[in-house]
């Protein structure tokens, strides 16, 4: 018999998205078993990438390129 686990939602304590290791503590659903027993604080976790990578890089530090019309033969 294989255990269920939610398809979806977030955390009722923190807000985190459900994922595998999803915990049913009670009647509820929590995104870590420590988090459902209240163990684990509600500060801002420690991102797994640097803060920059998460945002894109704006496309002026590019050098132009013309498309492909224009472009000469090698």
């Amino acid at each position: 018999m294989s255990e269920r686990r939610p398809a979806g939602g977030s955390c009722p304590r923190c807000g985190q998205a459900l994922d595998l290791s999803a915990a049913k503590v009670g009647d509820e659903w929590y995104c870590t078993r420590s988090c459902g027993t209240g163990s684990e604080s509600l500060t801002e976790r420690e991102s797994a990438v640097p803060r920059p990578w998460l945002y894109a890089r704006p496309r002026r530090y590019f050098r132009r390129r013309a498309p492909l019309e224009l472009k000469r033969p090698r």
